[in-house]
């Protein structure tokens, strides 16, 4: 079970996120540090050469973080943060 919000958003990708090795951690601070998200520079900052699996991964938790409100798709590849991970 989810300990925050924000844990609870990426419920429905943590298995995958568990697979390739995506942490929370680096999501939220993510969150924290960042006022606009691109995939690649993300995916580069977490995995250096990510593969697609990978970029598919943190796309698809991005997206569940967008559900819930922490942030807002401005784009194919791009979000803003609506508000940051508590």
């Amino acid at each position: 079970m989810a300990d925050s919000e924000f844990e609870a958003a990426l419920d429905p990708v943590a298995r995958r996120m568990e697979r390739v090795k995506l942490p929370v951690s680096f999501l939220r601070d993510l969150l924290r540090t960042a006022g606009e998200i691109q995939l690649g520079e993300a995916a580069m900052r977490w995995a250096g050469m990510p593969n697609k699996n990978e970029r598919a991964v943190l796309t698809e938790a991005l997206d569940a973080l967008a559900a819930a409100g922490f942030l807002e798709r401005t784009g194919k590849e791009t979000w803003i943060v609506v508000r940051p991970a508590e």
